[in-house]
């Protein structure tokens, strides 16, 4: 997917300044305007879990296509490689970035290593990273948190609760402070 990312700028955006860094395509305009907004996206899709095959199914009277990498990104790349071709005039400088290792750990996603060795690509204003919900807009989003936490208690069987101590009840200060 990267090098049909990296072909379509190159053919399509000759305004930009296109760069590949491993399987991460980032794509630049230098106009020298006071501000850059920096469009991102992922390329990789969720990895295998027994979410294969994808099937269709309808919902709310929608039809929809279900399954590993049916929709994960890919209708934010398509907008975004649109729009990076015909945004050859716009009132900022631009970056787009299309990274790779999203959907793993973040020692693996390529943005953690740019930000470490080309910490410039990354330099901007503002920044958009298009993950489909909705297909809405939503502010703040600070990434994701995993969590070990462990609780300790005495099994009781339903009937006979109050025998036992049930160590969800202990994790209540946690998911308070969560």
């Amino acid at each position: 997917l990267a090098d049909a990312v990296e072909a379509a700028l190159r053919s399509q955006a000759p305004h930009l300044e296109v760069i590949r860094d491993g399987d991460t395509v980032i794509a630049r305009t230098h106009r020298g305007l006071p501000q850059r907004v920096v469009l991102a996206g992922h390329l990789d899709t969720v990895p295998l879990a027994g979410n294969l095959p994808s099937t269709r199914r309808v919902r709310e009277g929608r039809e929809e296509l279900v399954g590993r990498g049916t929709c994960d990104m890919k209708g934010g790349v398509a907008v975004m490689l649109k729009l990076a071709a015909e945004a050859d005039d716009a009132p900022m400088d631009l970056t787009w970035i299309f990274y790779d290792h999203e959907e793993v750990a973040a020692a693996d996603n390529s943005l953690t290593r740019i930000a470490a060795e080309h910490p410039e690509y990354l330099v901007g204003d503002f920044a958009i990273l298009g993950e489909p919900t909705s297909a809405g807009v939503e502010g703040g989003c600070k990434g994701t948190m995993k969590l070990d936490v462990t609780a300790r208690g005495i099994a009781a069987h339903s009937g006979r609760d109050w025998v036992g101590d049930n160590a969800i009840h202990h994790l209540a200060p946690v998911l308070e402070r969560l």
